[in-house]
């Protein structure tokens, strides 16, 4: 079946709002900040809620572990998100008072350091404070669901699509002030790193990566990507 490119059509389309939140209170105050290195853990599962932390520069994956299923009950390991500058960490361990999943920078990273113990009367002071931390967990919410039902019930292209389109539109998001949008990215996050997230195979996402840009949607240059057309890229 031949892809529409009327860009009529593909406006016509509801396209779900960007779930980007920050916390723009806290800026006025003097967090301290902390440096991550590539490959090095932010906090890891079961160590106790702390902070939260607002990502400054970089990126970070939060992977969780789950008992395994087989006869060996050999533990399974997943992606559960991506996160940006601008981004909040940590929410994870809001309920239980412990973090749910290991938090891993993609590439050397600064994050605020956002103490449990002062934010929260924080929040009871600042009303804008609390709303926007509400919103922020909220927006974890959606996410969440928007995931899940992906995995439910998206192909495979349409995951990787769905991927490649949250990722730009949440970058575009976290760099608001320069009134840019972005079309040329390196993905600091690998194939596999993907594919755990989307529930793929490696080889999966590679397909789909090179059928999207045979389709023109993307441009591909290892972990280069270049958006060349939105509205294939969120043809449905």
């Amino acid at each position: 079946m031949e892809l529409s490119r009327d860009p009529a059509a593909a406006s016509r389309r509801v396209v779900a709002p960007t779930l980007h939140v920050r916390l723009t209170d806290a800026d006025a105050i003097p967090f301290p900040t902390r440096t991550i290195e590539r490959g090095d853990a932010l906090y890891c599962a079961g160590e106790p809620l702390r902070s939260l932390y607002t990502v400054q520069s970089g990126c970070f994956k939060t992977v969780a572990t789950f008992p395994g299923t087989d006869d060996a009950n050999t533990p399974h390991t997943q992606v559960t998100g991506f996160h940006l500058p601008n981004e909040t960490l940590g929410l994870d361990g809001v309920c239980t008072a412990r973090h749910e999943s290991d938090a891993v920078a993609l590439e050397a990273s600064v994050v605020r350091i956002m103490p449990v113990g002062i934010l929260e009367p924080l929040c009871r002071e600042y009303a804008a404070m609390q709303h926007e931390l509400l919103a922020i967990m909220s927006a974890e919410i959606v996410r969440a669901s928007r995931l899940a039902l992906m995995l439910g019930t998206m192909p495979a292209r349409e995951r990787v699509a769905a991927f490649l389109l949250d990722f730009f539109e949440r970058f575009d998001a976290s760099m608001a002030s320069s009134g840019e949008q972005a079309t040329d990215l390196l993905l600091p996050m690998t194939r596999a790193d993907i594919g755990s997230y989307l529930g793929l195979e490696l080889e999966t996402v590679s397909r789909m990566l090179s059928k999207l840009q045979r389709e023109g949607a993307i441009g591909l240059n290892g972990r280069q990507v270049r958006i060349v057309d939105r509205a294939i890229l969120a043809h449905n």
